[in-house]
């Protein structure tokens, strides 16, 4: 094979919810030059644009990196899957679109890890930056950025039901849950505009592409970061059939994900010493944190069948596919133009937890979105959530071959606190579905237990059917501690001109879904590389 070398200021390697962020923001200088490079396809596909067929590139090998877990020694030994975007937009393209900033709280708490600068009032003017909200400008709010925001309708039945439901239990109606309180019951906030997904590709990448200045790379596997002595000096890749060298003249930022950037590190010689020489891997720099500290939401549902007619399953058969297809293409507008999950909230799982750490995400039919084909039925379903996990996993390599994914080990509900917050947002989630609201609709529960089950019953079905929320963080997080892996600003500790910037630095999984303060992240850091 042949060696073609390329040379860039800035080399980025993955074109998802971070890096088109970086790509679009650093273009912005004529002067400088950036290679996008995507291991995966164009994101031209109206699976991908369409808020509601989202589960199809969910289910997709083209799209999806289709990761999986070991065997979860806490949940029955069940390999669990892990969703992440390998396309055009990354995770962005494939998400539920629900979009959720996170507590202040989560951010202030940064600042005690030893990572200076990311206060939530230092994170609030890219938050500002990055969004479009269409309630217009106000001090919390942005109006003008890339992200389009949307309110949804949440005009169905069951959608006020979950919402009465709750405020009948005694949650707040949170208004706005990404401007000052959070914690309630919520309409959601969406990342759709004119009723077309808005991933980063759209919002971000699709403005900059013609730039000359911007040269994007797909079906590009990144094999390794070159590395002279301590400085990267550029990526190693395999592109149409050709190995190719790529130089960064200033430096080389990793944007491949919580999974895919410490996989990369690793394949590099940077991570645990004694780890890397288990598969043959030279040493280059110690860094022992690389790989570690990794993070997720772990999620239960609870299902409850409804009156036949009902639930929104009657407009998803066959003709109400076919008629919700014809409208979205023609109009975007209708049940194509949603991705269903319109209502949730955040609560306490109990009084001793320092601020909200449960959520709800609400669908108004019976679905199951974690085994393949989707089948749906009529009825509702909770999702219920931990924000902030006491359990820790990590990522190692399964061998030095870039083609062969990473070993993955989440470790879910391995600490007791994960289990107890569980199984006592569980029972509360049970006392809101007993409200006169859902009296109308609320028909027999699906494989889900009653009121009168004890916690140790509880506890047992959730590790049978505990699963993933696809939000994983933190295995190459900020710091200043000796499992760091980055400092404040993404760069990698003992590495010169080598930056991650991507769900994996962040220091703690926020109380949110992801995809809101990735992007925040990748917007904060562009701004200061390109200030110097």
């Amino acid at each position: 094979m042949s060696n073609t070398v390329n040379e860039f200021d800035y080399v980025i390697v993955g074109a998802g919810s971070a890096g088109c962020v970086l790509a679009n923001r650093l273009t912005e200088d004529s002067a400088v030059t950036v290679c996008l490079i995507e291991a995966g396809p164009s994101d031209k596909s109206i699976f991908i644009k369409m808020p509601a067929a989202l589960t199809f590139p969910i289910e997709s090998d083209v799209f999806n990196w289709k990761f999986e877990s070991e065997p979860e020694p806490e949940l029955h030994d069940r390999v669990i899957g892990q969703a992440r975007g390998r396309c055009l937009g990354g995770s962005s393209s494939i998400n539920g679109m629900v979009y959720v900033r996170g507590s202040e709280k989560d951010y202030d708490h940064w600042r005690t890890l030893g990572v200076d600068g990311w206060d939530f009032a230092d994170c609030l003017p890219f938050f500002r930056k990055m969004e479009s909200f269409e309630n217009g400008a106000d001090p919390s709010r942005g109006a003008d950025g890339p992200i389009t925001v949307v309110r949804s309708k949440a005009d169905h039945p069951l959608y006020q039901s979950f919402l009465d439901a709750g405020q009948q239990f005694g949650l707040d109606d949170a208004g706005d849950y990404n401007s000052g309180n959070q914690e309630g019951v919520h309409v959601t906030q969406a990342t759709i505009r004119n009723g077309v997904r808005c991933s980063t590709s759209l919002a971000y990448l699709k403005p900059a592409i013609r730039r000359p200045n911007l040269t994007v790379m797909t079906n590009c596997l990144v094999k390794r970061v070159n590395l002279d002595g301590d400085v990267a000096s550029g990526v190693t890749v395999q592109h149409n059939g050709e190995q190719k060298i790529i130089h960064a003249a200033r430096e080389v930022v990793l944007c491949a994900g919580t999974i895919g950037s410490p996989h990369l590190l690793m394949l590099s010689g940077i991570g645990n010493r004694d780890e890397l020489a288990t598969h043959g891997v030279i040493s280059r720099v110690h860094l022992p944190g690389v790989g570690a500290d990794l993070q997720d939401h772990v999620v239960a549902p609870l299902r409850f069948r409804s009156p036949a007619g009902v639930s929104i399953c009657k407009q998803l058969n066959t003709l109400g596919r076919l008629k919700l297809g014809v409208q979205w293409s023609l109009f975007k507008t209708g049940l194509g133009a949603t991705p269903f999950f319109e209502v949730g909230s955040f609560f306490k799982s109990s009084d001793d937890v320092d601020y909200f750490n449960m959520q709800h995400e609400f669908l108004p039919f019976l679905a199951d979105f974690q085994s393949g084909k989707v089948h749906i039925a009529d009825g509702f379903q909770y999702f219920v959530s931990q924000m902030r996990p006491h359990s820790r996993g990590n990522i190692t390599l399964r061998s030095a071959d870039p083609r062969h994914k990473p070993v993955i080990r989440f470790n879910y509900l391995t600490d007791q606190r994960d289990v107890t917050q569980m199984v006592h947002g569980i029972r509360k989630t049970l006392q809101m579905v007993e409200q006169q609201a859902w009296s109308r609709y609320r028909g027999e529960s699906v494989d889900t237990p009653g009121l009168n089950a004890t916690d140790n019953e509880l506890a047992a079905w959730l590790r049978q059917v505990a699963n993933t929320e696809h939000h994983p963080t933190s295995t190459c997080r900020m710091g200043v501690d000796d499992m760091a892996v980055t400092d404040s600003q993404g760069c990698v500790h003992g590495v010169s001109r080598l930056r991650v910037v991507d769900g994996s630095i962040l220091p703690r999984v926020p109380t949110a879904n992801i995809n809101a303060p990735i992007i925040m992240v990748a917007e904060k850091i562009a701004a200061s590389m390109a200030a110097r």
